[in-house]
């Protein structure tokens, strides 16, 4: 983990059903060696955290694994390296699968979260906790997801073109680094 890189607030993406597609099939068979090498990626919001970085906003990833499983990380990290490789591996966190991830987070940088930390997940439940922390939170809608209407922040489509994307995000992060202008509202 870059130190230097977490002290300032950035931009997180989440991998599953974020960067890349998630499948509901039975867990079991996500927990095998292999299931991560293989999931299809979202191409446009992965060209959208590179155009982030061109523009020089701190990007990184922060996803759930089972550390305990040996390969988890690795599947994952050859994921990265083949369709994220402008990621670097030590801005990439693993959060233990069950571990909420804004109190890990916070403990593992060793700082509170901010307003202009910014995490992109498709999860409504993680997203609310990241901003009960004092984070704010992006939802990237997919074909897997969003079915409900329960988020109610900023969001986008995956399909959304990928200058679309960043620049939406990147006046999020703009926004929320003063929070008296933080709203809500949806590309």
């Amino acid at each position: 983990m870059n130190a230097a890189f977490l002290r300032q607030p950035g931009v997180f993406f989440d991998q599953d059903g974020t960067l890349s597609a998630w499948r509901w099939i039975d867990i079991e068979e996500v927990k095998k060696g292999g299931y991560f090498r293989s999931v299809v990626p979202h191409g446009n919001v992965i060209m959208a955290s590179n155009i982030l970085m061109l523009m020089g906003c701190p990007v990184g990833t922060y996803g759930a694994a089972w550390l305990e499983d040996g390969h988890s990380v690795a599947d994952k990290d050859f994921w990265m390296d083949r369709h994220v490789s402008h990621i670097a591996k030590q801005n990439r966190i693993y959060v233990p699968c069950g571990t909420e991830k804004a109190s890990f987070f916070e403990e593992k940088i060793g700082r509170p979260i901010t307003k202009a930390d910014i995490l992109i997940d498709d999860c409504s439940e993680v997203l609310r906790s990241w901003e009960s922390h004092g984070g704010t939170g992006i939802k990237v809608r997919t074909p897997e997801n969003g079915k409900y209407g329960t988020w109610t922040g900023f969001c986008f489509d995956c399909e959304s073109h990928p200058d679309l994307i960043a620049q939406y995000i990147l006046y999020i992060r703009n926004l929320c680094g003063n929070e008296k202008y933080c709203g809500n509202f949806a590309v």
